[in-house]
């Protein structure tokens, strides 16, 4: 799960915002498809450490500097 969390926050600093199904390929085009079972702990883990913020009517994260 760290793993595919230092992904998702490689991802969101180098784009203002990403959407969860572009953030979910990129991770799996990484580290494969078992990487989709852990994905939203993932994101979970980074959205409890007050590491991202959603935006429902987009679908997308940015990350909190």
């Amino acid at each position: 799960m760290i793993n595919i969390s230092s992904i998702i926050l490689s991802e969101l600093n180098a784009f203002y915002s990403v959407q969860y199904d572009s953030l979910l390929k990129k991770v799996i085009n990484i580290l494969g498809d078992e990487a989709r079972v852990n994905f939203p702990y993932a994101l979970n883990f980074l959205y409890l450490l007050g590491k991202l913020t959603y935006e429902q009517n987009t679908d997308s994260f940015k990350a909190i500097k």
